[in-house]
């Protein structure tokens, strides 16, 4: 409670002279001209980005990226419109270099190695890979791993956590995340590996989902989330950052807006429970490392 009225009475202070940034560069220009901002997305990561039982596109990244819609909106003085454009793992980097989608978010995971092909925004969650098994396959330690079909989508962090760590499992490629899931009841796999976090929205929209665990308790390899945008222009990631950190501010200093999006996902009643503590944790120390933004509401 002290930190909560701590972090109010900051902003109100910084209200009264806060003046917010201009912005430039070359998406936003075409984003100024065209009046849109194309964003890839992925269709089957519970609950980033997936199509709802009504064939709506929804999610916790969606929401996102209204969120940076408009601020951009806000900052370009103009009507700006979202187009949403399927990303998968597959070629969801290849979108951004070739110009085809102007930023990707989903549940993409931050890498040094992949800052060579794009850049990245500030991180809007974490988790780490899991694996989606049958309750009665014994698999959840790395060690049980071991002489077992796994299923992994190739050139994925959650493919590379664990070759590297259980060089011994059987690796099966899978196409996407529906693929594993129809892999997993024919019993071609034994297991499936994912974000943790995706890998529960996944088993709770299974037809059998009480025969289906999601192991271990703590991930095999710890991975943050953000967005992927064409490298070496600031003014766009700066603008895409600005979005992500008020809408944290937000969360952790009780703001109902913020708030209101983060329980629809992942609250006791949302989609894939997290916990609010932890998180709150994990979003004060990437807030800690820029200037605090006003966002007070009444």
């Amino acid at each position: 409670m002290i930190k909560k009225f701590a972090l109010i009475a900051c902003a109100l202070v910084l209200t009264a002279t806060y003046q917010p940034p201009s912005w430039a560069g070359k998406v936003l220009d075409r984003i100024r001209e065209t009046g849109t901002i194309t964003a890839g997305t992925r269709k089957d990561a519970v609950p980033f980005g997936f199509m709802d039982q009504n064939g709506k596109w929804v999610g916790y990244s969606l929401d996102m990226l209204e969120l940076i819609r408009k601020q951009t909106e806000k900052q370009l003085g103009k009507p700006i419109q979202l187009k949403l454009v399927e990303a998968t793992p597959e070629n969801r980097f290849e979108k951004i270099k070739n110009g085809s989608i102007d930023i990707e978010c989903a549940s993409t995971t931050f890498t040094w190695e992949r800052t060579k092909q794009v850049d990245f925004s500030v991180s809007y969650f974490a988790d780490g890979t899991k694996i989606l098994t049958k309750k009665d396959s014994g698999l959840s330690s790395l060690e049980s791993l071991a002489g077992r079909k796994i299923g992994v989508i190739m050139n994925t962090t959650n493919e590379k956590a664990v070759k590297l760590q259980q060089p011994a499992a059987e690796l099966v490629s899978i196409q996407n995340q529906a693929d594993g899931l129809t892999k997993l009841e024919k019993g071609e796999i034994e297991a499936f590996a994912g974000d943790g976090i995706v890998l529960e929205g996944i088993r709770k929209k299974a037809g059998n989902s009480s025969d289906l665990l999601v192991n271990p308790d703590f991930p095999y390899q710890y991975e943050s989330y953000s967005c992927s945008l064409p490298k070496d222009d600031s003014d766009w990631r700066n603008l895409v950052n600005y979005s992500l950190i008020k809408f944290m501010e937000g969360v952790v200093s009780d703001q109902t807006a913020s708030v209101d999006i983060y329980e629809k996902w992942f609250g006791e009643t949302g989609v894939t429970p997290y916990p609010r503590d932890t998180i709150n944790n994990y979003f004060q120390g990437v807030i800690d490392s820029y200037e605090w933004i006003p966002i007070i509401d009444y």
